[in-house]
């Protein structure tokens, strides 16, 4: 169906797309008051009529309704859907017209040709997920004049409310990235300014106030006490004019002495003020002044009068004259054009006031960079921005269930060059908790798992970038043991294909799920050992707006019970109460409520006839009574823990859950390490420690038959654990989590 058609004096615009009738119907329900959304801007030649595709309700007709340039209207244009546009000149013209656009892929898109005579411009445009406001301009010539005649309108989202939704995203974006920003400013150069946060445009101009202040002070020294240079000049004089003669000019004398009007070339060295460093300061001061003026009209625009008062108004004003003032002195016009600096300049790093200058510049330059580029947050791939949204929700969300601010936020390596926003990937883009109780809560953005370990973690196949990484490091089990959940932001919806029903995660993004469980393992540093299972749970997450209540009954949510595999939808604005319960809900389960020992117990699955050791294992306390004993555990190099299979009395020593036993502690004075038990065998007292005689443990005489535990990994605990009151018998049992949590032996559970 044809949704625009422009005609001017000299052309007629067409636009058609097939997809926008169902594309609409998806917009209209996302996005509220749509019928007067956007408008259509037009800058040109005179317009004879401008009309687009009508509304009935919700639904777009193929009857064309004509609309005033600027005027309040519906939107035609969406997100990923297909475009057709045609321009058909009415007049000859003088060349093939063209479409000016900075992006390669559109203008590779027209193509021009000669129709009966006339010139027609053809090219098909799908914006994909890139939304926001956009514009195609048109230049030609037609007798002799060129003309450039743009075409502006708004590309609208189709899964979220473009004026509420897509706000909301970059307002949290832009209020998180200009805490990250200030961050890392405040810690490269200390002292520049006062204030401890930074989540608005307010806050940077104060930051910015405090460097333009120090630039203008740095100006004026350099002014009063400038840097100059000695260079050597050129002029021409007379015979009876020179007073120093050189070789070379006793030469030309004797040659010309016959000719009186003759001028001789004379060098002389002076000093001038003309230098590299000095056409620096000038350029700064008048870079700075147009970057000053475009902010400060930016900042009175965009914030609402009531919460400016006149005392910053008129520094602002201030400050501006001030540059204007400094650049009207007499000693810039006696200084050229700054082209560069050829090689480092001490003066610029170490001379009063010209380092200052050169501080401040370099700190501007970032925070300048900054506000351009969120500035700049037009026209966007919305996927992307969605992506960055959602790890900014999760963070949040952490924060909320914790009710703790984060220890350490590591996203640094941050990219605002006015076209994309992005965070930084990998190990180091992270956002750290630490809970009261020791644990350890890390948030990642994009881990790469390959065949190369990253902390023991790898995929022994392709490899696997999911999107977010949740990582919870409990102090109720052994060491290394993570609790690991991964997450990937979709913004896509499997339900794009229809126009009613609820919201569905794309199927292939919850087949993703399976594959990032299946893929990465856990490997102990030893090559040969087996790899075990390291993720506990894979979740998408989606631009879903159904409710709560309705979406936990949907298959994707059914199944996170199940399998742990499944999607939670999550979206921005006035919407995200009516879902976003469901992933705090979950967050909060493993954050907070559940045990890791119930979460590794009733998240993992088994193999089928087979069930998974219980993770919070059976620790066997032993005592350690001779000499010899305890300097063989003091030394580090325990392998073996022995007991007798019968007491004293001849009764049997039963340790009654042999089986179960899956550590060992030993009791010297108390507890303060323990050790894995690879097996449990018995042997005849005088074969142990047969090949270990230096331990003075080994008794040739007995051939009582003894418990004999192999132990491996020896791990000390932060915190002893004092003895039992009263003494300690031979053995006792105990969890391992009451390893990090008890004060005495006396606390351990009876088992």
């Amino acid at each position: 169906m044809e949704v625009l058609r422009l005609t001017t004096d000299h052309y007629t615009i067409a636009v058609t797309a097939e997809n926008a009738a169902k594309a609409f119907h998806k917009a209209a329900s996302r996005n509220d008051g749509i019928e007067l959304a956007t408008q259509y801007q037009f800058n040109g030649q005179a317009v004879s009529s401008l009309a687009i595709a009508g509304r009935s309700s919700d639904r777009l007709i193929s009857e064309l309704t004509n609309v005033a340039p600027e005027a309040p209207i519906h939107p035609v244009f969406f997100e990923n859907t297909d475009y057709l546009f045609d321009v058909i000149f009415h007049q000859g013209i003088d060349a093939p017209p063209v479409f000016y656009t900075p992006l390669e892929e559109i203008k590779r898109a027209f193509i021009s040709r000669k129709v009966g005579g006339k010139h027609v411009l053809t090219g098909a445009i799908n914006y994909r997920n890139d939304i926001g406001k956009t514009a195609l301009e048109l230049r030609y010539k037609q007798n002799g004049k060129f003309f450039s005649d743009r075409l502006g309108f708004e590309v609208f989202p189709t899964k979220l409310d473009y004026k509420s939704d897509y706000q909301s995203i970059l307002r949290d974006i832009n209020q998180e990235f200009s805490a990250l920003v200030f961050s890392v400013l405040k810690k490269t150069y200390q002292g520049f300014a006062e204030g401890e946060e930074a989540n608005n445009d307010l806050v940077w101009w104060g930051v910015f106030g405090a460097q333009y202040k120090q630039i203008l002070e740095a100006a004026n020294l350099i002014v009063n006490k400038p840097h100059n240079r000695l260079v050597q000049e050129q002029y021409f004089e007379k015979a009876d004019r020179l007073r120093i003669l050189t070789p070379r000019l006793e030469e030309e004398l004797a040659l010309h002495r016959n000719n009186q009007q003759k001028y001789y070339r004379v060098e002389r060295k002076t000093l001038t003020i003309d230098t590299a460093e000095n056409q620096f300061c000038k350029y700064v001061l008048q870079k700075l002044r147009q970057k000053y003026s475009g902010i400060k009209v930016k900042l009175l625009k965009q914030v609402k009068p009531e919460f400016l008062t006149a005392e910053f108004r008129c520094e602002l004003e201030a400050l501006e004259n001030q540059f204007s003032e400094l650049l009207r002195h007499p000693f810039f016009k006696q200084i050229g054009t700054f082209h560069g600096l050829r090689q480092e300049s001490l003066v610029l790093q170490k001379a009063t006031g010209y380092s200052a200058l050169f501080r401040s510049w370099l700190i501007l330059q970032k925070g300048i960079s900054f506000l351009d580029g969120v500035s700049n947050l037009e026209l966007k791939n919305i996927a992307e921005l969605y992506e960055i949204w959602c790890f900014i929700e999760m963070k949040n969300s952490i924060r909320q269930i914790l009710g703790r601010e984060p220890d350490q936020v590591n996203l640094a390596e941050i990219v605002i060059d006015g076209f994309n926003v992005q965070l930084s990937a990998g190990k180091e883009s992270r956002v750290t908790f630490h809970k009261e109780n020791g644990d350890l809560i890390e948030l990642f953005h994009e881990i790469e798992f390959s065949n190369k370990p990253t902390d023991n973690i790898l995929s022994h196949t392709v490899k696997q970038r999911p999107d977010i990484v949740l990582k919870i490091s409990t102090n109720d089990l052994k060491a290394n043991l993570q609790l690991t959940y991964l997450f990937d932001a979709k913004y896509r919806l499997d339900s794009d294909d229809r126009t009613d029903g609820k919201d569905f995660p794309p199927e292939d993004a919850i087949n993703q799920m399976h594959r990032y469980r299946d893929a990465i393992y856990y490997q102990e540093d030893g090559i040969t050992d087996r790899p075990k299972k390291e993720v506990i749970g894979a979740y998408v997450l989606f631009p879903g707006a159904d409710l709560a209540s309705e979406t936990k009954e949907l298959y994707f949510q059914r199944s996170i019970a199940k399998v742990n595999v499944g999607a939670y939808p999550l979206v921005p604005g006035p919407k995200k109460a009516r879902n976003n319960q469901l992933l705090t809900g979950f967050l909060s389960q493993v954050l907070e409520i559940q045990s890791t020992s119930t979460v590794l117990q009733a998240e993992v699955i088994a193999h089928k006839g087979m069930q998974y050791e219980d993770p919070n294992g059976l620790v066997l306390i032993g005592f350690v009574g001779s000499p010899e004993q305890k300097k063989y555990y003091e030394s580090g190099l325990a392998e073996i823990h022995h007991i007798p299979v019968h007491k004293s009395g001849g009764k049997l020593n039963s340790i009654s859950r042999l089986n179960d036993v899956k550590y060992f502690c030993p009791v010297i004075s108390g507890v303060s390490e323990y050790y894995e038990i690879q097996e449990v065998k018995i042997m005849p007292r005088n074969e142990i420690f047969a090949d270990k005689p230096d331990t003075g443990l080994h008794n040739p005489q007995s051939s009582d038959p003894y418990y004999v535990f192999l132990l491996k990994n020896r791990i000390k605990l932060e915190k002893e654990i004092q003895s039992a009151r009263g003494g300690n018998i031979i053995f006792r049992y105990a969890r391992l989590s009451e390893l990090f949590s008890s004060e005495t032996i006396s606390d351990f559970n009876k088992l």
